[in-house]
């Protein structure tokens, strides 16, 4: 199945992912195949005063991305 977006996740988002608990990287995961559907779900916060750019939070994870053409690119990921 293709989705309508594609995801790219930044080198530093990539390190932050690896250095969570396994349980937390597949949450990440099951978000990041619901953005690529929809990357504007219902909940999902602009970020004001900046093009593009979105804020989800789930599971105490916050995470932060730009929505570029059909590219989702992840930016950081942040516990809270």
């Amino acid at each position: 199945m293709t989705t309508p977006y594609s995801i790219k996740i930044a080198p530093l988002a990539r390190r932050q992912i690896l250095a969570l608990a396994n349980k937390q990287q597949k949450i990440i995961i099951k978000l990041l195949d619901a953005l690529a559907i929809n990357p504007r779900p219902p909940g999902a916060q602009k970020i004001a005063g900046m093009t593009g750019l979105y804020s989800e939070t789930v599971h105490h994870l916050r995470l932060i991305y730009k929505i570029e053409d059909q590219v989702l690119l992840l930016l950081l990921v942040k516990s809270i």
